[in-house]
Formats: structure tokens, C-alpha cells, sequence
């Protein structure tokens, strides 16, 4: 055993090393974690400073001081002065003037220019109310609308003087009453919580969120381990290569070098987009500190929640997403051994993308992919290798499973991953000289099973 693994350490050196000093390595790493790190910034600080809400005009600013009363109705209008009781910012000291007719509301209404017209009329439907503004008045109709809303609420309270009521039995008339519900709770373990709530829909959320992240980064980094596998069959290395080097020592080196390389890279990624959005949120509070962008308020919901996970649970769930990545660049270390040029990886690369639908079909009608409780059909696919790597890490993270027994699934994980490597290693010494079109899976394990 120990010297099927002969020159293992160089291989892995020298391909971790050659892929971060590579320079679309570089590039891209560099590049994208800028962009993840300064878009959620930028955009949220931009949404906030030109597309936050205009403070409404407040009732504090509201610039009428004078209103002249012409009563048309029949019955004269009293008590307007008890609208100042009411309590109303920016209506506490409104002076009121009942006039005889018009011309004189409008005549006292000109001498400052802080001052308007109210004419009452009676109609079919009621009491109507007309807010004038005279001639040479230095007020506007939006400056006005503040008192016009003001008046349409309050009204009420005059109507009641008039028809005969004191301003105290007339104030406890309008005074709204302020009614609460109250019934017996029974807390039982049934009972929909706001936490079980968030709990069901992040049981529905995490599986397609997790084959999301796992789905991309196999399909990005897959196609780097088939190419760095296959690099020695094209460039005519291949005699000299495997008299140093045993076949499982050079795909275990190379498959460990490019997937520590990549989960370094996506792990800056993450990092670069979690500084970005932390960036975002307090741009967003320096410009507005009474900001409620949707945003912010979702992440301090989260910070609220923080409890909802454990840390050994998230740590396992994070330690199964990375079993799982290696595990499917295993098996495209496989379409890369049994290809014999670049050409080839386009059949033989087909082998890890249906794994992956296939189980992600196989998780979606066991029932691994359901609302919160209705998972304990499915309890086989946490020790399945490929359906673990989907519905474990969810079921860690909502307490479904133990972490200890996520630890298990994790070796379960890791241990058919390793086997699958051997697995290669044996495909890359049959397939090293082999000349002519892929093999089909078939013949391919047919060719195995001899000598």
C-alpha cells in the first residue's frame, strides 16, 4: 500500500502550486472577489441614497396660520378653535375667524400671507368644505393639503357642537376606543411557532440551495480535474511519468491539489461577498441611520435566529458540502483517466453530471426534499454517499440529525470517495497506452474485471 503512494507529496505540491501561481487562477480569483466584495456594497448604498424614500412633508412644517370662516349652511360654525385641543403636531395654534360672508374672509385673508379661506356649504351629499387661498397669498396648494386632510378628519367634532353638544361630550364621542383580543393560549409542541415556521421554510430552502452550490462548483472545477488528469496522455509523458510516479499516487495528488485549491478560492469568494453585503448594510445605515430597507431588516432577523443552528452542526453540514465536492471530482478524475485526449472528456465527462441528477431525482421522490417532519422516510439517504451529500448538511443545520450522526455520514462519505480514487488510479493504468475511441462504461468495467 505504502508504495502505491510513491511520489504522492510532490504531485500534490506541484499541482496545488501550479494552480494558484496559474493566472487565470489568479485572475479570477482576484477579479470576482472584487466584484463580490464592492456590487453588494455599491448597489445598497446607491439604492439607499437615490432611490430611499423621500421624507414625507411632515405636519410639523405646516405653514397656515390663519383660517377665515364663511359658514354657508344655515347654522354658524363653533368650536373650531377646540381643534387646537386635539393635540396635532403643527395644529396647536392655528388662529380661527368666523366671517360674515366672502369678500371679507377674502379682504382679512390678503393682509398676511400665511392665511386661508374656509367656505362651508351645504349639499345633497352633506357639509362640503372648500379651502381657498386668496389673492397675493404666499402659500401653495401642496402647503395647504396638509390642514385640508386635517379638517376632512377632524370635522366630526364641529358637526357634534352644532348640533347641541358641549366640546367635552362632543371630544368623547370622537375619541377612539382602543379594543384588545384576548384568549387563552396553550402552548403545546404542535403549535406554529414563528420559529418553527422559519424552520420549515429553510427545510424546503437549504436541499435546492446546497445542490445549487454543489452543482456549480462540480460543474466549474470538474472539467479542471478531468484536463490536469488527462495533461500527461497529451503531452507524450506518459512512459516516463509512470516509472517515478504510481498511477494512485499521482490521481490522489492531483485530484487533492485541485480541490484544496478550489474550495480555497470559492472560500475567498464567500468571504469577499459576506465583507461586501457587511460593507452595503453600513453604507446604507451612515447614509440613513432610520434606513428600513427589506435587506438589512432580513439580516437582523438572521442575527436574531443565530441560535436556530449549531456550531458542531454547521461545522459537519460545511465538512459534508466538501466530501461531496471531492467526491464528484473523483468521479470526473474517472472520465479523465479513461479519455485519451481533451476531445474525449466531453463522453467520458458525461459520468459525474447524471450521478448528480440522478441523486438529486432520487432525493427529490424519496422525500429527502419536503417540508420540516416529513423527512424520516427518507432516513436510508444520509448513509448513501451521493444522496448524503444533498440532504444531510440541510438536516444537520435544522437539528433533524445528531452530529455525531452526521459525523458517520461523513465518513461513509469520504471512505467510498477514497475508493472511488483507487478506483481511477486502476482506469489510469489500464486506459495509459490505450489507443482508439473512450470505451463505453460497460467494456470499460468488462476490462477491469480482467487481467
Amino acid at each position: 500500500m505504502k508504495n502505491e503512494f510513491k511520489g504522492f507529496q510532490k504531485i500534490f505540491l506541484f499541482t496545488f502550486s501550479h494552480q494558484l501561481r496559474s493566472t487565470g487562477y489568479r485572475a479570477a480569483t482576484i477579479l470576482l472577489a472584487v466584484l463580490l466584495f464592492l456590487l453588494p456594497a455599491g448597489i445598497m448604498a446607491a439604492v439607499e441614497w437615490f432611490g430611499g424614500d423621500e421624507p414625507e412633508a411632515s405636519v410639523y412644517e405646516n405653514p397656515v396660520r390663519g383660517v377665515y370662516i364663511v359658514d354657508q349652511t344655515g347654522t354658524p360654525a363653533v368650536g373650531f378653535e377646540q381643534l387646537n385641543t386635539l393635540g396635532e403636531p403643527g395644529y396647536t395654534e392655528l388662529s380661527y375667524t368666523l366671517c360674515e360672508n366672502l369678500e371679507q374672509a377674502e379682504q382679512l385673508a390678503r393682509q398676511s400671507e400665511d392665511s386661508v379661506v374656509l367656505v362651508l356649504s351645504q349639499t345633497e351629499q352633506g357639509t362640503k368644505a372648500d379651502l381657498l387661498l386668496p389673492e397675493g397669498s404666499g402659500l401653495s396648494k401642496e402647503e395647504v393639503s396638509g390642514l385640508e386632510l386635517f379638517l376632512q378628519q377632524n370635522y366630526q367634532l364641529i358637526q357634534l357642537q352644532k348640533a347641541g353638544l358641549t366640546a367635552e361630550q362632543a371630544m368623547q364621542i370622537v375619541t377612539p376606543v382602543q379594543t384588545e383580543q384576548v384568549t387563552e393560549t396553550v402552548i403545546s409542541p404542535e403549535s406554529d411557532s414563528p420559529f418553527e415556521m422559519i424552520k420549515e421554510v429553510f427545510s424546503l430552502i437549504l436541499p435546492f440551495a446546497l445542490i445549487m452550490i454543489l452543482y456549480f462548483m462540480v460543474l466549474f472545477y470538474g472539467q479542471s480535474v478531468a484536463n490536469s488528469v488527462i495533461l500527461e496522455k497529451n503531452s507524450k509523458l506518459m512512459d516516463t511519468f509512470l516509472i517515478s510516479v504510481k498511477p494512485s499516487a499521482m490521481i490522489f495528488g492531483k485530484v487533492f491539489a485541485i480541490v484544496l485549491a478550489s474550495i480555497l478560492q470559492f472560500f475567498i469568494w464567500i468571504a469577499a461577498l459576506a465583507g461586501g453585503f457587511a460593507a452595503g448594510s453600513a453604507l446604507v445605515r451612515a447614509i440613513n441611520p432610520q434606513t428600513d430597507m427589506l435587506l438589512l431588516q432580513f439580516f437582523d432577523m438572521m442575527g436574531e435566529l443565530g441560535g436556530m443552528f449549531s456550531p458542531a452542526g454547521c461545522i459537519v453540514a460545511a465538512l459534508i458540502l466538501i466530501a461531496g465536492f471531492l467526491l464528484y471530482c473523483v468521479l470526473a478524475s474517472i472520465g479523465g483517466s479513461a479519455a485519451g485526449k481533451p476531445e474525449d472528456l466531453s463522453s467520458t465527462n458525461v459520468l459525474f453530471t447524471m450521478i448528480l441528477v440522478i441523486s438529486f431525482l432520487c432525493t427529490l421522490y424519496a422525500g429527502g426534499i419536503s417540508m420540516a417532519g416529513d423527512t424520516a422516510s427518507a432516513a436510508w439517504m444520509d448513509w448513501v454517499p451521493f444522496t448524503a451529500i444533498l440532504v444531510t448538511p440541510g438536516r444537520l443545520l435544522l437539528g433533524e440529525l445528531s452530529p455525531v450522526q452526521g459525523l458517520i455520514s461523513l465518513l461513509v462519505v469520504l471512505a467510498f470517495s477514497c475508493l472511488v480514487l483507487f478506483l481511477a488510479g486502476k482506469v489510469y493504468r489500464m486506459m495509459a497506452l490505450y489507443k482508439g475511441n473512450p470505451p463505453t462504461p460497460a467494456k470499460l468495467f468488462r476490462m477491469l474485471r480482467g487481467k
